[in-house]
């Protein structure tokens, strides 16, 4: 009789396609979470390890190790944190008002320090109410490549871009790391399949560009810049802009980020 496999989650966007395209680590299954998703299933240990979106790891600092210093990172423009607009970033303040993603609360914290930073924290647009128009949309991953692509926004922001500008250090979305609870196995096999990763990354990615544009009806070559326009092996600039988001978010943060429809005023 086969053994149970170990757990572990695959965020099954097209950024995370070169991962995929090498198979599951020995012994290991992914499961199949978004960014918000996995953050969850790594507390309540449903999954053993993850690539989690750094904006959540304060909250399981004390559960999780690193796996080395691989994630998903951008020095510059990524191409899937986006905020659709009509207007605008220098106009997006309050009384607009945006609508933002559920699968990533590492992007909407993101977003927050950037209107901050442009706006004054207080001034961050208001959350649109229920079918309300809101002013501008937020939209990670696969959704927000397909709408990009679409072309049908007056105003586009790329939020990594942004953060560029602003601190001159590229954007970590997310880190793999392993609970410190599982077993050595698991973690050995995971070092094992990311060091495959390691020799391989841009081969990778190209070989992975073609399936992935097929699959959201985008071109190849969009496709392939894509991938190979992302870090997966970070380096010290990674680690440092990793780093100041963190402090910046604790420097920074309140809570709600942005004032529920519920709260404002009529």
């Amino acid at each position: 009789m086969e053994s149970m496999k170990h757990p572990i989650s695959m965020i099954p966007f097209a950024n995370m396609a070169p991962y995929r395209l090498l198979d599951e680590p020995q012994g290991c299954e992914w499961v199949c979470l978004t960014p918000r998703e996995s953050s969850t299933a790594l507390r309540d240990g449903r999954v053993l390890a993850a690539a989690l979106p750094v904006g959540d790891l304060p909250d399981l600092a004390a559960t999780v190790d690193f796996l080395g210093e691989f994630g998903i990172a951008a020095a510059g423009a990524v191409g899937s944190v986006l905020l659709f607009s009509d207007r605008p970033f220098e106009q997006m303040a309050a009384p607009a008002c945006v609508r933002l993603t559920d699968q990533s609360s590492s992007s909407v914290r993101l977003l927050y320090l950037l209107l901050g930073y442009r706006h004054g924290f207080d001034h961050i647009p208001y959350l649109a109410r229920a079918g309300e128009d809101a002013n501008g949309e937020m939209l990670i991953g696969d959704e927000a490549l397909v709408r990009n692509a679409r072309g049908d926004s007056p105003y586009v922001i790329d939020l990594a871009a942004e953060w560029f500008r602003t601190h001159g250090l590229p954007f970590v979305f997310a880190r793999w790391v392993i609970r410190r609870d599982a077993p050595q196995e698991v973690r050995s096999a995971m070092l094992e399949w990311l060091d495959r990763l390691r020799c391989r990354d841009d081969e990778l990615a190209i070989a992975s560009a073609a399936a992935e544009a097929e699959r959201l009806g985008l071109s190849t070559e969009m496709m392939t810049r894509y991938l190979r326009g992302m870090k997966r092996i970070l380096g010290p600039q990674e680690l440092k802009g990793q780093e100041l988001f963190l402090e910046e978010l604790k420097r920074h943060g309140r809570h709600p980020l942005f004032t529920k429809a519920t709260e404002r005023a009529s």
